[in-house]
């Protein structure tokens, strides 16, 4: 068994259930669960509010209002005297919670880049939950009781925004196949069934 915690990252399009997946996995393999958790580890750590991070940790700004919303933002803290802007310190705080997260426990990490700050770490297994656009509708319109044209606009938006923020750290593409270890359509098999095959493939990945 390798010396490194087991580690699974899970990237995932908006309304593909892959926040339930990984929930699941987690409770299934008895290992930690780390999503919005983070972002109130990162605000211990950057002495940023957990509601401005969430606010902002995907947002791209124009360099103008990044110094606008910096003003009061960096007088203290972990960033204190820091002239980066706040999108680079959110991730650079998130970035350094999720290595600590992987140096101390077995754990299943969703989104925030996990899987490419986590590059060329053993025991590490990178997914991506994807779906059919009508297939991530109805479960948007069903779990969060929206209108059809609710629920699609939130998708393009979110999902741009996930996108934007993935190249913009990585200079890849969030999605594409070849950055994971495992691409998989959640509509084939639902959140339980998709959730057994991933821990099917962390006990192979564990065992060698």
């Amino acid at each position: 068994m390798s010396k490194n915690p087991l580690i699974i990252t899970i990237g995932r399009e908006v309304g593909s259930g892959g926040r339930q997946i990984g929930k699941a996995v987690a409770q299934k393999m008895g290992i930690g669960y780390y999503d919005k958790e983070i972002i109130q580890l990162a605000a211990e750590k950057s002495g940023l509010s957990p509601e401005f991070i969430m606010h902002n940790e995907q947002r791209v700004r124009s360099s103008l209002m990044q110094n606008l919303a910096a003003s009061a933002a960096y007088s203290s803290g972990f960033f204190a005297g820091s002239y980066l802007p706040l999108s680079e310190s959110i991730f650079i705080s998130q970035a350094q919670v999720i290595r600590d997260i992987a140096a101390k426990e077995s754990a299943v990490i969703v989104g925030r880049c996990a899987d490419y700050i986590l590059a060329g770490r053993p025991n590490t297994i990178n997914v991506f939950i994807h779906a059919p656009l009508e297939y991530r509708v109805e479960r948007m319109m069903a779990l969060h009781g929206i209108d059809e044209a609710t629920a699609r606009k939130t998708i393009a938006t979110s999902d741009k925004e996930r996108g934007n923020h993935y190249f913009r750290y990585t200079d890849m593409k969030w999605g594409k196949a070849q950055n994971y270890d495992v691409c998989i359509n959640s509509k084939l098999m639902g959140v339980e069934k998709t959730a057994e095959m991933i821990v099917d493939l962390a006990t192979i990945e564990e065992r060698e």
